[in-house]
């Protein structure tokens, strides 16, 4: 069947007063592929404007989908009585060997840098190499403060330094939803009150990353409001107290971003303007996001977000490879303008390359979406013999 670009005149798709949305959200991959082309498109030297730092912002638009995507998960996992420990055992399945294997080619390809005369860009320090290979450069933080995350001097590739984070919040998440399940309990409190105490910091420590999971877990929070509020609260008060929240805190980051005569070295502020904006564009997609899947743009899109991850670990190691590239093409006879697509071309051939080797293999199965199948059962059951002819006659 042709698939037909949507029109933003067309028709959206809503459900009824105190339904919920399903968690499965199309157009969370095209952002996500969005947002992996910006942090290319960064490092290849593209800007929108002196004060606009392209890849950060990606970077935290990442954030802000990994908080509503690992909500989901643990929900999940939650309704289908995974333990913890398989969890945390899916999360490290799909996250830690593609990472392992880009370590590996970050490697091999400083061996060849090094044989072509480029000099020694391999550390030779023990624990470093075992920081990067166990994920946990952040704990030089600890102890050694940085302006930025990514100043972090233990990092092989400095465009890992997200990843530090994120496997923080897998863990705390984890430990919510073990906290949820011993006490039967919403983890959505729990979350709240760490976002709020990400706040606090935020604001008392605006100059320092000390590698903790709360630097950035505001970012990460309001995904996972956006979770809550789309597929798990059905009480109008309760969504639109999450709305008015987000609008709030929107408020308060523009003002104080506009109010401040000097700007740190953290751009705080405008992360919080970033994510909250992206928080709510999430939030008002949702009923396009059926039309959206099926058009041309959103499956191409969709295959960007498919190789994202991918796309993110491989990029910074092939920033050399794809310039002298470019450069052969054009000694060929390819005009001048053709560099930049050419490197973003091979950047992400190079992605999708690394995702069917080294990330295809670790996916993981997607759980049984056990309570749509009660509903389903519910639905099915025959009550009298009028339902079970209205069955059969359907």
């Amino acid at each position: 069947m042709a698939t037909v670009l949507s029109l933003p005149w067309q028709k959206s798709v809503r459900p009824s007063p105190g339904e919920l949305w399903e968690p499965r959200y199309a157009m969370v991959d095209a952002w996500r592929g969005l947002a992996a082309l910006g942090v290319v498109f960064y490092h290849l030297g593209f800007e929108l404007g002196s004060n606009f730092d392209l890849g950060h912002v990606c970077v935290m638009v990442f954030f802000v989908i990994s908080g509503y995507c690992i909500a989901a998960s643990t929900e999940s996992c939650k309704r289908n009585k995974v333990s913890p420990r398989s969890y945390m055992w899916r999360r490290v399945r799909r996250i830690y060997p593609p990472y392992f294997f880009a370590i590996c080619f970050f490697a091999a390809t400083r061996v060849v840098k090094m044989r072509m005369g480029m000099g020694e860009q391999l550390s030779t320090s023990l624990v470093a190499w075992i920081q990067n290979f166990t994920m946990t450069q952040w704990f030089s933080l600890v102890f050694h403060p940085a302006a930025h995350p990514f100043d972090n001097s233990t990092l092989f590739v400095a465009g890992f330094w997200s990843l530090n984070y994120e496997e923080q919040f897998y863990l705390v998440m984890g430990l919510l939803m073990f906290g949820a399940i011993r006490l039967g309990r919403s983890m959505l409190p729990a979350v709240v009150a760490i976002m709020f105490l990400g706040f606090v910091w935020n604001l008392t420590h605006r100059l320092v990353s000390h590698g903790f999971f709360w630097e950035y877990w505001v970012a990460f929070g309001l995904g996972a409001l956006v979770f809550y509020r789309l597929c798990k609260i059905r009480e109008r008060n309760g969504r639109v107290a999450i709305d008015l929240a987000i609008v709030t805190f929107l408020v308060f980051a523009l003002w104080r971003y506009h109010s401040s005569t000097t700007f740190p070295s953290r751009w705080l502020y405008t992360e919080w303007i970033a994510t909250a904006v992206f928080a709510l564009v999430l939030i008002c997609l949702r009923s396009w996001d059926t039309r959206f899947k099926n058009s041309r743009l959103g499956v191409a899109l969709g295959a960007f977000g498919l190789i994202s991850y991918s796309l993110y670990l491989t990029h910074q190691c092939n920033l050399r490879a794809s310039s002298m590239v470019a450069s052969k093409l054009i000694r060929w006879g390819l005009p001048q303008f053709f560099e930049f697509p050419i490197r973003v071309v091979f950047c992400c051939a190079a992605g999708a390359a690394f995702w069917y080797f080294c990330e295809r293999p670790f996916l993981n199965k997607p759980l049984p979406n056990r309570s749509a199948a009660k509903l389903e059962v519910a639905a099915l059951k025959p009550k009298s013999n009028h339902s079970i002819a209205a069955i059969v006659s359907r």
